[in-house]
């Protein structure tokens, strides 16, 4: 929710944005227009990634206001925000799940990424489909109010396994229970695990059994992280036990660059351009892999990486290198 008491307008979230040309005295005007509800052309440039919120030095959450008025001025068509919501409702029996005070929820990458969860370090009952669906991806369809729509089901189905905590396999879950559910006023009755932090747990659990990778990485921050900044401590120390280094880079931390995987979903051209500096820029920074939280990311790197002959590997996958279950690349 976008704090209008808390903006002085300073600019900094439109100015620092990678996707909009703006100096400060453009950023001020068009905050406050769209603080008066007019459309500017942030609406259209915006390609979603919430850095603004992360960049804000006074936690106003400008994104938030640029979401609402993507959905008022419609950035996509209704009709295929409405096909994309049916396409992932629910409808039918939940299935039983067995009782457990640790449940991973999978979303909905059992399908679609099902080799990323393999091994031992999975080895906790799951959960995933359209049930657990965290519905995120509407706020980079300009359709805001879908995501909370579904919000409360969304915890709902998670507390009712009875788990007492739930680790979340991908970040955007993991958002929606710390930072989008808290705000839509919905009581989440277990606590929320992100993967990073269940990686170091189960590493320094293991440790005996790593073996250092000694390798340079370059790091792929996720745009969900930008809600939950909090956690790249986990980050870093997934990188310390694995014994990977994580280059310094332009791109990275505050400063990361989106996947760019989203400009094909709202219609803002290739994104090609962006994952080649991207991938150029890690390269450059001496990286010899590049290391990926969201398996959408991977999907939208992995083709420029490969070009250049730089692997892109999942976080979970890193720790199971270091464990010597899999061969890390050559």
């Amino acid at each position: 929710m976008f704090k209008r008491d808390l903006c002085d307008l300073c600019g900094d979230c439109l100015v620092r944005c990678q996707w909009i040309e703006a100096d400060k005295a453009q950023a001020v005007a068009w905050m406050k227009a769209m603080i008066n509800g007019e459309k500017t052309p942030v609406i259209d440039q915006c390609i979603t990634c919430y850095a603004c919120n992360e960049y804000c030095p006074k936690s106003a959450a400008p994104f938030d206001l640029i979401a609402e008025l993507q959905e008022k001025f419609q950035i996509l068509p209704r009709d295929q925000i409405e096909q994309t919501e049916a396409r992932f409702t629910f409808s039918g029996e939940m299935r039983p799940v067995p009782p457990a005070d640790r449940i991973m929820n999978i979303c909905v990458f059992g399908k679609t990424d099902g080799h990323l969860i393999a091994g031992r370090l999975y080895d906790l009952p799951q959960i995933g489909g359209k049930p657990y669906f965290c519905w995120i991806m509407f706020s980079h369809m300009g359709a805001e109010s879908i995501q909370e729509k579904h919000a409360r089901e969304y915890v709902d189905r998670l507390a009712a396994t009875g788990a007492k905590e739930i680790v979340c396999f991908h970040d955007d879950c993991y958002t929606m229970l710390r930072r989008y559910a808290p705000e839509y006023g919905i009581d989440v009755p277990f606590r929320a695990i992100h993967l990073s932090e269940y990686l170091v747990e189960y590493l320094t659990s293991h440790k005996d059994e790593i073996t250092p990778l000694n390798m340079a990485i370059a790091y792929q921050r996720p745009c969900a992280s930008r809600h939950t900044p909090e956690k790249e401590r986990f980050i870093d120390e997934v990188f310390n036990l694995c014994g990977v280094k994580r280059v310094n880079r332009t791109y990275d931390r505050e400063d990361a660059l989106c996947c760019a995987g989203v400009k094909l979903l709202l219609g803002k051209g290739d994104p090609r351009p962006d994952v080649e500096r991207n991938v150029k820029d890690a390269k450059d920074a001496g990286a010899a892999a590049m290391v990926c939280l969201c398996p959408m990311c991977m999907h939208s790197l992995a083709g420029v990486a490969a070009e250049n002959n730089l692997p892109v590997i999942f976080l979970g996958d890193l720790a199971r290198m270091a464990l010597g279950e899999i061969s890390p690349p050559v």
